[in-house]
């Protein structure tokens, strides 16, 4: 990476790993010599409200947000959430968005809620990798560690940090066999990437 900044955004909902994926993002760009500022955003409820975290890699960062059409990746947890925050995307900019749908509850009930199909329909206008992010955790025997598949996602398609410096700080921050089995599912996130593009 030259010493351009990166911008990365995560948006997703509490509960979901947003804001551990994003220590993990900055703390191993740090590892690797990276410069780097973080920010965060937190709906009305920290469990199931709306988290965005903005990542800054690079030699000059200076003020940890960013604004609309700055990041250069954009990573959703969450499909309502990942539209909800394309704004913040730049022209040409990547998006890397789990295939998971959870509507907000009171959209559900009063039928406010876009259906999963409107926001697939609109993220294939884009530049945008779905990825079945949920499935590939259960698969590695950490459902929760679809934040962990999509930092392995995120790294195969930008190749921004190395892998050791990925594992021993997932290692760092995420302990014992879950730590282990995050490690496993941020390597099943990369070889899907290769795998599918």
């Amino acid at each position: 990476m030259s010493n351009k900044v990166f911008n990365i955004l995560i948006a997703g909902i509490g509960g979901q790993g947003g804001l551990t994926l994003s220590r993990i993002l900055a703390e191993a760009a740090v590892k690797t010599g990276f410069s780097v500022k973080t920010g965060e955003t937190l709906g009305m409820a920290q469990r199931y409200g709306s988290v965005v975290s903005f990542v800054r890699i690079g030699d000059n960062t200076y003020s940890p947000i960013f604004g609309s059409g700055e990041a250069d990746v954009l990573l959703g947890l969450e499909l309502t959430e990942t539209v909800r925050n394309m704004r913040y995307l730049r022209h040409y900019g990547l998006i890397i968005a789990a295939d998971e749908y959870r509507p907000p509850s009171m959209a559900s009930i009063t039928g406010r809620a876009p259906s999963r199909s409107i926001l697939l329909a609109e993220l294939a206008r884009y530049n945008a990798v779905v990825v079945p992010a949920r499935k590939i955790a259960v698969e590695t025997g950490n459902p929760r560690a679809l934040n962990m598949v999509l930092l392995g996602v995120l790294n195969a398609a930008t190749n921004i940090l190395p892998h050791h410096v990925v594992e021993d700080t997932i290692r760092s921050i995420i302990r014992g066999e879950a730590g282990e089995k995050s490690i496993r599912a941020y390597y099943e996130g990369h070889k899907w990437f290769k795998n599918h593009r």
